[in-house]
């Protein structure tokens, strides 16, 4: 038998979890709209665009895929609901938050209302990719991301106004001549097609993930927070007036990098890709429509 002085206590070590503090830059709440967004306009633009294109093979491709022109109405309206779903949402977030702050929010640096500061950037930007000046400072919002969140808010109003107009033609044809249905439907599919132009192709998805800080892909938005590092680097202004206000620490979060954060980063790639496919594929589609 071992005496106590042999006797030695074995400890085991705690296993040790990598962390890092990032910067929280959207909340739960607009994840979640954002997946919203995400879902149901590719939903709408798969079972919508092929009927201004009804012609093509493409296009029937695309219904027999939805199980036919009937399921794939059934789809496009319930993706509708969930558009309406998400604006009010968004809609009646935007005015607490404004009320709360008695109309300061709208006027704030961090506001998503374009302000002659974006004017500046644009212009700025333009000079920059010729090499004619430094690269602009942002903001929380650049004016990209506030000109995508205003086409959204507006394009939604026009392209869900005309939509109901044709879902419910006997009770808007109550109070409106019936030429206002063609109307409609011409306002409808070209405000659709000048919608999937600027979210899958011109704007948003080479905007978010295709710029050098964020390529190949921008997790921010399903992640809801970044290093702080990319962030400073990124949006050094907004940076810069939280440390000179004190409230930086409310934005500071630390993560914890385990096996989850990994298996989630696979999961982003998954949806990003997809979303991608989806977008050089009804790229491809339009094209071929047209030289075809």
């Amino acid at each position: 038998m071992a005496s106590t002085g042999e006797a030695v206590t074995a400890e085991v070590a705690p296993k040790k979890v990598r962390s890092r503090i990032e910067y929280r830059r959207f909340n739960v709440f607009h994840r979640w709209m954002h997946f919203l967004v995400f879902t149901s306009f590719t939903v709408l633009v798969f079972t919508g665009m092929p009927l201004k294109y009804k012609t093509t093979e493409w296009a029937r491709w695309s219904m027999d895929l939805f199980g036919g022109v009937t399921a794939a109405g059934v789809y496009h309206r319930i993706a509708a609901i969930v558009t309406v779903f998400y604006w009010t949402l968004e809609f009646a977030f935007m005015v607490v938050m404004v009320l709360r702050s008695r109309g300061k929010l709208l006027r704030s640096p961090g506001s998503l209302m374009p302000s002659k500061k974006d004017l500046e950037d644009m212009i700025g930007m333009f000079a920059w990719f010729f090499g004619k000046g430094p690269k602009p400072q942002f903001d929380r919002y650049t004016y990209w991301e506030k000109f995508d969140y205003m086409s959204l808010m507006a394009g939604t109003v026009i392209i869900g106004m005309t939509g109901f107009m044709m879902w419910f033609p006997l009770w808007f044809t109550k109070v409106l001549p019936g030429i206002f249905l063609n109307i409609a439907l011409v306002i409808h599919s070209n405000e659709a097609l000048l919608a999937m132009g600027v979210i899958f192709i011109f704007v948003h998805f080479f905007s978010a993930h295709a710029r050098p800080e964020s390529f190949p892909l921008d997790k921010v938005i399903f992640t809801g927070s970044v290093p702080v590092d990319h962030y400073k680097a990124e949006r050094p202004l907004e940076y810069a007036r939280r440390v000179r206000e004190g409230t930086l620490d409310e934005v500071l979060v630390e993560k914890r990098l385990t096996w989850k954060t990994y298996a989630a980063d696979v999961l982003w790639w998954i949806i990003t890709a997809f979303a991608g496919f989806c977008a050089i594929l009804m790229t491809a589609f339009i094209i071929w429509s047209v030289f075809t």
